[in-house]
């Protein structure tokens, strides 16, 4: 199989970013979510047909996996689309316990950790979030830069492949094309 790279729509993102193999990801991670404030030139993400590491409660979510990410139709989208495929750029998000509250997330290139030193990247579900619709993405660089990339991660597709209240608001912010890696 090779891959490809696509152009799609977002106002149709639920037809398209769809679960594809069954597997144990847990219900408050099932869905689409928007990157609400990501400073990338990246948009959406999907966990689904990934393999969730119950013991560990964990997963590791490929950037440059197909139909996982959404990218703006620019060049910077382009670059940092390329970008992640040349470096197989992923996060293994490893959760504190099975309540999925709190995690720990460590970006990985061409396979390798990059150190805490120099991000520090956590994901915790919001306050009134008891379904997971919400989740909060910060980071501190080199020990102690706070703030830089950080944004809200928003359930924008439910597990069922409904549009939530949050879809119509993603739309106001962003571009309705975007780049797709897909097999071919």
């Amino acid at each position: 199989m090779s891959e490809s790279i696509e152009k799609r729509q977002l106002d149709n993102i639920a037809t398209w970013m769809i679960p594809i193999a069954q597997t144990k990801l847990p219900s408050v991670l099932k869905g689409v979510f928007f990157m609400d404030g990501n400073p990338l030139p990246d948009d959406c993400i999907t966990m689904y047909n990934l393999e969730w590491d119950t013991q560990n409660n964990s997963l590791v979510l490929p950037v440059f996996a197909p139909v996982q990410w959404t990218f703006h139709n620019s060049i910077l989208g382009w670059l940092l689309l390329l970008g992640a495929q040349l470096a197989q750029f992923a996060y293994k998000i490893e959760f504190e316990d099975a309540t999925l509250q709190q995690a720990q997330i460590t970006p990985l290139a061409f396979g390798i950790s990059v150190p805490r030193w120099i991000i520090d990247a956590t994901m915790c579900r919001g306050e009134n979030s008891h379904n997971g619709d919400i989740w909060k993405r910060k980071n501190v660089w080199f020990g102690g830069v706070p703030r830089i990339g950080e944004y809200t991660l928003r359930r924008i597709v439910d597990e069922n492949g409904e549009y939530t209240p949050a879809f119509k608001d993603m739309l106001t912010k962003v571009q309705n094309e975007c780049l797709v890696i897909r097999t071919s």
